[in-house]
Parts: structure tokens; sequence; C-alpha cells
């Protein structure tokens, strides 16, 4: 398909949706890529049966903090020097690029590199909603190496990194971004189309289309059980918000909690670190990652971020279905609450089916 104004809306809504509360504000990410479009440079999603099984893939996305993405946009010419850089590495002839990340800002981001780059996206992602680290990316929880991956900027400034296990090239990312200003363009090494199956979550970014437009079609005075089953989850809970509780993380990424006094009587409570983690009604586990947890505005139906969270909002809170990849044996730990300290074990929705 090609990629439209009408689409863009869709998928800012969508991969909001996705982002469980993180990833980012994609309203911004969206006027990027609506720039993009009027160039009039075509931009396009393919599904990765259109694609050859011989043929190679490039994960492109950005790392670092959104909050600085939106005080430092995209100027142009930021992925061309990352990409450039895993080419000569690998010597590859790419027949796309896909996501790094479809919640949040990084699903809408892969269109504005593919614009630059002149090449189609491929609709698959390696996390199907967001999550903090790459070394949580799919490919690096098969134990698969996410090296040779570059980070760069438009001015030139590139750091590639190769032959290092995942949870040191995280370290190592994060520790540079810094000198980035922030947030740098990414890119890594090469994915065989034949291999997508296996190594990603394949036709996120179309679930993320999907989302939006059903979300968008959402009458803000219905039902909100109603939405929910549109979006194929349950309501966990819709009240006011009484309290939100931040603490700041001497090392790592801070952790909170936002309590909820559900209008039909009870507690709901979310733990947070960039994203909603964990439910519990009245101290009852109900809904954990790697399901994804959405807060929404009542009154206007937007996903309600954990950094925009605060005391007084009317919200209703969902837990729509994670990726089945991450209930494949021998992964699930990799974004299991335990993964972020949090001592229980995954709770599931068991996906409803799709709609069509």
């Amino acid at each position: 398909m090609r990629l439209g104004p009408a689409e863009v809306d869709d998928l800012a809504r969508g991969t909001a949706l996705l982002g469980s509360g993180g990833g980012g504000q994609t309203d911004l990410a969206a006027r990027v890529l609506r720039r993009a479009l009027a160039t009039g440079r075509p931009i396009t999603l393919l599904d990765p049966g259109d694609v050859g099984g011989d043929g190679y893939v490039v994960p492109v996305g950005l790392v670092g903090a959104v909050s600085v993405f939106y005080e430092r946009l995209p100027s142009g010419g930021e992925w061309t020097p990352v990409f450039a850089a895993i080419l000569d590495r690998t010597r590859v002839a790419p027949a796309g690029v896909i996501a790094i990340e479809v919640g949040g800002v990084n699903g809408i981001v892969v269109f504005v590199a593919a614009a630059e780059l002149g090449l189609p996206v491929i609709d698959a992602d390696l996390q199907g909603r967001a999550l903090p680290r790459i070394d949580q990316m799919s490919v690096a929880a098969l134990g698969e190496p996410i090296t040779p991956l570059a980070i760069g900027d438009a001015s030139g400034r590139l750091l590639v990194l190769d032959g290092m296990p995942p949870a040191a090239a995280e370290r190592v990312v994060r520790g540079a971004l810094s000198e980035f200003g922030g947030w740098a363009a990414f890119a890594m090494r090469p994915l065989r189309v034949a291999d997508l199956d296996r190594l990603t979550i394949p036709g996120s970014l179309g679930r993320a289309l999907r989302l939006g437009a059903r979300h968008a079609a959402w009458n803000r005075s219905a039902d909100p059980d109603a939405m929910a089953a549109a979006l194929g989850g349950r309501v966990l809970g819709a009240g006011r918000v009484l309290e939100v509780v931040r603490h700041r993380a001497t090392v790592g990424f801070g952790r909170g909690s936002v309590i909820i006094r559900a209008h039909g009587g009870g507690l709901l409570r979310l733990e947070m670190e960039n994203e909603y983690l964990l439910a519990l009604a009245d101290g009852r586990p109900v809904a954990s990652t790697p399901d994804i947890l959405c807060l929404l505005d009542r009154a206007t139906g937007i996903p309600v971020s954990c950094d925009t969270v605060r005391g007084g909002l009317d919200v209703v809170a969902l837990h729509l279905p994670g990726p089945s990849f991450w209930w494949r044996p021998g992964v699930t730990h990799a974004v299991a609450p335990r993964a972020f300290g949090l001592d229980i074990d995954p709770i599931r929705l068991d996906p409803a089916p799709e709609r069509p």
C-alpha cells in the first residue's frame, strides 16, 4: 500500500496505543512524516511476502530521549550515514527497511527514514509494542546478534559497534547518546526476508494502522467496553486518577505508580517505568507486560503517556493483547514483569479473533 495523509493519522493513533504509555508522543513524529509526504516521494508499506525471500531488510529507527526529539526534530539526512555504515560492513543490497519498534515514535520514524533512503517499509518490527532497551529486541531475545549497529546524526557524527553482545551494546549506546544531543538515528545488521517470520513480529505496522482506524471511529460517548472490544482488548477500569507517584532512579529508568479510583468503586493501580507494566485491581494483579496496557483520556480518547499522566484526569484503562512472539517459550522472560524488577509472573489476555 502507498502511505497517504489518512494513513498517517491512523498510524499516529495506532502506534500511540501500541506504545503502552511509552515510546513518545506520536503527534510531532506524524508532522515530520507529513512533511516527507509533501515532497512527493512515494512511501510504501509492503507485506514480507511481496519481497523475495533471498532479499535483506535493514532495521532502522531512533534511540534516546524522545522528549529531546520534540525539541530537535529531524532536519533531513539523519539516516543516510548510519544506513551507509551498515551496508559498508555487511555488503548486502537491501530490499527495504523495517521498524525497530512499532510502539510510539519509532512506528512513524521508520517511514521518515524510508523516504530519505528511497526504500519501501516492510510490515514487521523487532518489538511489536514499545520497549525501552535495544537488548529487548526480538533478535536479542532469540540469542541472535544485533551488531553491527550504527548511531549517528545529520552532522556526520557516527558510532559503529560490532561484535558486542546486546546488553553491552545497550550500555555503550545509552552512554554515548549525550554526545549526540540526546537522540540519534539508528540502523543495525540486515535480516533476511526469509527469516522475518522467525526473528521479528510480522504485520505489526498493519496492526497499528487497523487499531488507529478503529480508534478514530470510536464515538466518545459510547460504552468503553464496546471500544475495547473493537480494539481486541478489554477494559481494566474507568475512573479518576487520584495520585501519580514518580521515583527518580540514579541508574536506569525512573519508576512510578498511577492510582485510579474506579467509577464503580475500588482502586486500580498501574506500575510504570517508561511504559505501563502491571495493573492491580484492589491489590490483585490483573494484567501485565508483555501485553499492552493503555490509559485513554475519557473526554478525548487520546492515549495518556506515563510522562503526562496526572491527578484529576478521567481515564479508561485498557488491556490489549501483546505480540504473540513474546509469549513463545524462551523469550517471555526478556520483557516479563521480572525484567523490570517486578516480582510477579506475566498475565496474558487471550487475543480475540481479529475483525476483518
